[in-house]
């Protein structure tokens, strides 16, 4: 199995490896099934941009550093659920959310690094809850290399599960923090750790962000941790910047928006290139089928030599670039 973009999908060698479901988790296309051109036109007219498939190309290909999609589908319904208690003025689903970031937490601590099912592999009506949880990973993966403890884990997780909820308030981008530092400080049940989280996620270093203009130490770290990986998903989801140039992307705003030791942290559990990525070596090319000990140095599989190469123990073989699907 493995993930590409949707333009790529070739209907003669490809069928689906994953179930397409709508906004309200429907199931619109099974497992196995083909993409027929009318069913691929309303896939892309809901904002699907990814899809799972099986074809020759797919074998030997994991996906381990990926969280499964009905998990994840499973929490970006408790984050739907908590915008709307919001705009209802209910109550927020307290404990559904600390069981969503519960899990999360067990997720990361499987994995040395992770890679993310993009926000635009589901309905677009379900995007922005997908990106909470995107954001979430992340950040739980750095809080993991810089050795939080279970607690701090948990009031990282909560605070950026619920990072944007200010925007079930207001469409104005400069008063959503403000707005999900209340709704979320108003809940007892909640650290004030992590409404801070959502306030101070559009800080920058060198004090050039927003509501605030903090700067320096008067930015906690929690709120740091969640400004990177609130980008590194929007460059990888809503930008379609592939993983490795969204990773240096993240690595230039290095001490002028994010400290240099949580970049470093965040640099150690990204994968640079997902399985299934098409690329070119300096030796000829190939297909990433599986990550193991370096996030950025992957085992390819060589396409005219059906055989694998570990990058890294091979230093002196490196990926210039990577591949469309009608290249290879």
């Amino acid at each position: 199995m493995r993930m590409i973009e949707i333009n790529e999908y070739d209907e003669s060698s490809m069928q689906l490896a994953k179930p397409v479901c709508d906004s309200k988790r429907r199931v619109l296309l099974g497992s196995g099934s083909k993409l027929h051109p009318k069913y691929l036109e309303k896939l892309i007219q809901m904002g699907i941009k990814y899809v799972f498939v099986e074809d020759s190309s797919s074998k030997g290909i994991s996906l381990d550093e990926m969280l499964d999609m009905p998990t994840w589908m499973d929490i970006i319904t408790v984050v739907e659920r908590s915008f709307n208690s919001v705009v209802t003025n209910k109550p927020l689903p307290i404990v559904d959310l600390q069981v969503a970031v519960k899990k999360l937490i067990e997720e990361i601590k499987k994995r040395d690094a992770i890679m993310l099912i993009p926000t635009t592999a589901v309905d677009s009506l379900l995007t922005p809850f997908a990106h909470t949880v995107n954001v979430t990973l992340i950040a739980l993966q750095i809080g993991k290399k810089i050795g939080l403890t279970n607690s701090a884990l948990n009031d990282l997780g909560i605070g950026c599960l619920l990072h944007d909820i200010g925007k079930s308030k207001t469409n104005v981008k400069e008063e959503h923090p403000e707005a999900g530092f209340n709704i979320i400080r108003s809940n007892r049940e909640l650290s004030l750790m992590s409404a801070h989280i959502a306030y101070q996620h559009h800080e920058r270093l060198d004090g050039t962000g927003y509501p605030r203009n903090l700067s320096e130490n008067d930015i906690i770290e929690y709120a740091q941790i969640c400004s990177i990986a609130n980008d590194y998903d929007n460059f990888v989801s809503i930008e379609g910047v592939v993983p490795h140039e969204a990773i240096e992307r993240i690595m230039t705003f290095s001490d002028t928006k994010y400290s240099h030791s949580l970049v470093a942290a965040f640099s150690q559990g990204i994968i640079s290139y997902p399985p299934g990525t098409n690329v070119k070596l300096n030796i000829g090319t190939g297909i990433v089928t599986r990550v193991e000990s370096n996030p950025h140095r992957p085992i390819v599989k060589l396409h005219k030599l059906l055989k694998e190469v570990d990058l890294n123990k091979q230093p002196t073989i490196v990926i210039e670039s990577i591949l469309k699907e009608k290249v290879v």
